[in-house]
This record gives structure tokens, sequence and C-alpha cells, in this order.
């Protein structure tokens, strides 16, 4: 594991960071002597990781350029001095002339590299935490936050594994809020109607909506495209879904005329159609 770079070293425990009442007060201050920076919640454990795995990332970086003299600058001269180094993306140059280029090239290369790595050290993302770092130090009487001097954990897969475990409970909380909704719709008697009746109310150019002789069958044409479909909900609600939230889904299927086939455009909107959540929402497959 590599060393911590000189400039503002932050803590390798995140909760260590938002531990003093007065760090917001200080932060404060130091946001309002800079106009530019965004408010940033530092009682997040996910802004404080991400903010660290920055931090990582310039250090690796920092390690990177300290190649540069001479190792990086001289890399076309390599397989000169040692023909068994060449490679595919360094050969040996044909000529001096050849050689000058290369070496022309490589040197703008890492011009580039310092150039893309200052602009990264001063960029606006990292402005709030270099403030934020220098707010905390300036609390400890200028002692570096973090005492090993070594990075304790690799914070880039440590917030990889926060963002997942942020997925997972977003998409339970959907989750359970579609139960209640499914349940909720299985009690009001004839609310799909009422959608439906309110589809048709609203009379949208290029849109003409028929009602089917069986009560959960519609049929919807769009006129200026010439495209035909029918929607209907299946009289038996999904065997994988739980009886306390089962509902009818409503299936989409195309109408096309006798010895024609469907189109690449009514395949596109049926595959859209037929992979949208919340299949058994008729509000969500024609309002929404």
């Amino acid at each position: 594991m590599s060393t911590v770079p000189a400039p503002a070293a932050p803590t390798a425990n995140p909760s260590a960071v938002t531990s003093a009442p007065q760090m917001a007060d200080a932060q404060n201050a130091a946001q309002s002597g800079n106009g530019d920076l965004a408010p940033v919640s530092w009682d997040s454990e996910i802004q404080l990781v991400s903010s660290l795995a920055k931090l990582q990332e310039l250090e690796r970086k920092i390690h990177e350029l300290r190649a540069i003299l001479p190792q990086g600058l001289l890399e076309p001269l390599v397989p000169i001095s040692n023909p068994d180094k060449a490679t595919a993306d360094n050969t040996i140059s044909s000529s001096p002339h050849h050689l000058l280029s290369d070496l022309n090239q490589t040197a703008r290369a890492r011009i580039a590299d310092i150039e893309q790595f200052q602009s990264m050290w001063r960029g606006p993302e990292l402005k709030p935490v270099w403030a934020h770092v220098e707010s905390r130090i300036s609390e400890s009487n200028g002692q570096l936050l973090q005492s090993s001097g070594m990075w304790e954990k690799d914070y880039d897969e440590l917030r990889e594994e926060l963002l997942k475990e942020e997925k997972e409970k977003e998409e339970q909380r959907l989750r359970e809020e579609e139960d209640i909704e499914r349940v909720k719709a299985q009690s009001t008697e004839g609310q799909w109607q009422a959608v439906l009746d309110g589809f048709i109310q609203r009379d949208i150019p290029g849109v003409r909506v028929i009602k089917g002789h069986d009560q959960m069958e519609i049929a919807v044409a769009l006129t200026r495209a010439g495209i035909f479909f029918l929607i209907h909900g299946s009289s038996e609600p999904d065997e994988t879904e739980p009886d306390e939230t089962a509902m009818p889904d409503w299936q989409i299927s195309s109408k096309v005329a006798p010895g024609k086939s469907r189109t690449k455009l009514e395949d596109a909107i049926l595959g859209c159609l037929g992979s949208r959540p919340r299949k058994w929402d008729l509000a969500f497959l024609l309002v929404r």
C-alpha cells in the first residue's frame, strides 16, 4: 500500500470526519469564503467515502507522474539501448528524424498527463473536499488527519459497495410502494375503467381508442403511423406474484392487415412496452 501524499491527507476512517460538532461551522465558513463551492452534506457516509476515493485516485496519479522524469520522457530511447524491451507501441526508431518525432510526441503526452492531473486537483469536484480537509486540519491545530500515513482501505471499492447497498434499498422501497398500490388498485372496483375513460376523454390527436367486445380488451390505433395495437387484461393473475397483491397484467399485441408483416417500428414499440414495469397498472401504460 502506498503512502499518502503530503497535501492535506484525509482520515482513513470516514466516521471520524463527522465526529466534531464544530465541523459544520468551520465548513460553512470555508464555503462562504469561496462562493463557487456547492453545499455538501458531510454527514453522508457515501459523500465522505466518495471524497476519500477521489483523494486516493489523486495519490495514484501522483505516483504515476513521478515516473515522468526521466523514465517517461525517455521511453523512445529504451528499445535502442535495450532491444529486448521493444514493444509494438515502442519500437526502435528507424532514423534520427523519427526518434526526434517520437521524443516530441512522448513529451507532449506527458505534459497532457500533468495538465489533466492539475485540472482534476483544481476541479469543482475537489474544491469542497479541499475546503473540508483544511477546516478539519485547522480544528486539529495543523495536525494531519491520518496518523498512520497509509491508506487503510480501498475507498473506491467501499464506495461501490455503498452504492450497491443504496440501490438495493431503493429497489426494495419501490417494490414495497408498488405492492401497496397494487393492493389499493385491487380493492378499488372499476378503477381501470376510470383510467380508460379518462384516457379516451383526453382525445389525443392521432390516437384512437376503441373498447373491445371483451370488457378487458382495448384497441389503440396510431392513425398517423398506421399502427394498431390490442391491449388485453389477462383473466388470470401472474402466478409468480403474491396472492395479496395479484392483479391481471395488461398484455400488448399488434394487429396487421392480412398478407402484411409487422414493421421494425412496431417491433420496437412492442419490445419497449413488453419490457415495461408495473404491467398490472393500466394508468402507467396509457397515461404515463
